[in-house]
């Protein structure tokens, strides 16, 4: 028995089928060495860092939300028409009123109109004041369908912010 362990030049032939376990393995191993690639790459092309100035820019969410409550503490009542006068063309009117229902005047009133599909055609207007709480301008817009209105109001009371989706057809 002791001479069993030492036959070294034995050479004995596969057996049939022996790549098969290999044939399952190798998909596994294609996956883990990509997977592999796709994580070296991430980490090392990515700082982790959204922004050099987090800290301000948080200073500044916070007052943003500050300045949302301070809105919706206010209570106004903005009401906003659209009106196609010819093609593209159209008149919009504002109209502004306090809790209480009372007409705000001396308001500055600018609305943006920004495309969400394509950058390039925004507009921008101040609206003129109409008296009573009412604030209008004629608008042509560039293209017909699908805009994002954005308005603007700087009163002696406080500010207000409001950003509508608008179907404008041509």
């Amino acid at each position: 028995m002791a001479w069993s362990l030492f036959r070294l030049n034995v050479r004995r032939d596969r057996q049939p089928g022996w790549y098969i376990p290999w044939m399952i393995a190798a998909p596994f191993l294609v996956v883990f060495a990509a997977n592999g690639a796709l994580v070296h790459y991430a980490l090392s092309s990515f700082s982790g860092l959204t922004s050099e100035h987090a800290s301000d820019e948080g200073a500044h969410y916070n007052l943003a939300l500050a300045a949302a409550q301070a809105q919706v503490e206010r209570g106004w009542q903005v009401k906003v028409s659209f009106t196609n006068t010819e093609g593209l063309r159209g008149r919009l009117d504002v109209t502004l009123n306090d809790r209480a229902g009372r007409p705000l005047t001396g308001a500055e009133v600018v609305v943006g109109l920004l495309r969400p599909t394509k950058s390039g055609a925004d507009s921008h207007a101040k609206l003129a004041d109409a008296g009573d709480g009412r604030y209008g301008a004629e608008l042509v817009v560039p293209l017909p369908g699908v805009w994002d209105l954005r308005l603007d109001i700087s009163h002696p009371s406080g500010n207000y912010q409001k950003v509508e989706r608008v179907w404008l057809k041509g």
